[in-house]
């Protein structure tokens, strides 16, 4: 089945057009958002534009990535999350909006990741990194059920590693149950 749109109490995650560019460069140009991507500097709207062209061209490439994140009550583009291709591992990311921070939303949205990417896309292994520096990330990584692996140094930047297998996933062994009422949709 391949489903490019799901909805979870909170979040509509839908595939991202080339239309959202202003919502993404307002998120992108946000410096307290960026902080632990990248150089943590934020992105000019030349940039935002690439990594947009990027984000759709992944799904087109791989089958699965990143979806636009909108926040149901009220309509707007908080951000993005999903799944993306890390040496051939899938690799769960996520980033929202400033103002929608602390309301539990990344670990909603981490959790439709997880559960598309095991009950969907059958993968046996999906990984996540997060920046030493960046604690809030972690705290939802282990909320989803990922374990930390190891730190190392990619892209020249220190990360912490994370990982969760399907085994894990399935049988709930890390104290996390994957929510059952999320609405998986196929593509209209």
């Amino acid at each position: 089945m391949d489903i490019r749109e799901i909805e979870t109490d909170r979040l509509r995650l839908r595939m991202f057009t080339l239309d959202d560019l202003d919502d993404l460069s307002r998120i992108f140009a946000h410096p307290e958002v960026v902080r632990h991507l990248g150089t943590g500097m934020p992105l000019l709207r030349d940039e935002a534009a690439y990594a947009l062209r990027g984000i759709i061209k992944h799904w087109e490439r791989h089958g699965f990535g990143r979806w636009a994140a909108v926040h149901k009550p009220s309509g707007t583009l908080i951000g993005y999350g999903g799944l993306r291709s890390f040496e051939g591992t899938p690799e769960l990311v996520y980033l929202l909006d400033r103002p929608y921070w602390g309301a539990g939303l990344a670990t909603e949205l981490s959790e439709a990741a997880l559960k598309y990417g095991f009950d969907e896309r059958h993968f046996e292994r999906i990984v996540a990194m997060t920046k030493v520096a960046n604690l809030a990330s972690q705290r939802v990584l282990e909320k989803v059920g990922m374990s930390l692996e190891k730190t190392e140094i990619i892209c020249n930047m220190e990360v912490h590693c994370y990982s969760i297998t399907r085994v894990e996933y399935q049988s709930g062994q890390r104290e996390w149950c994957p929510r059952q009422d999320l609405n998986l949709r196929p593509p209209a």
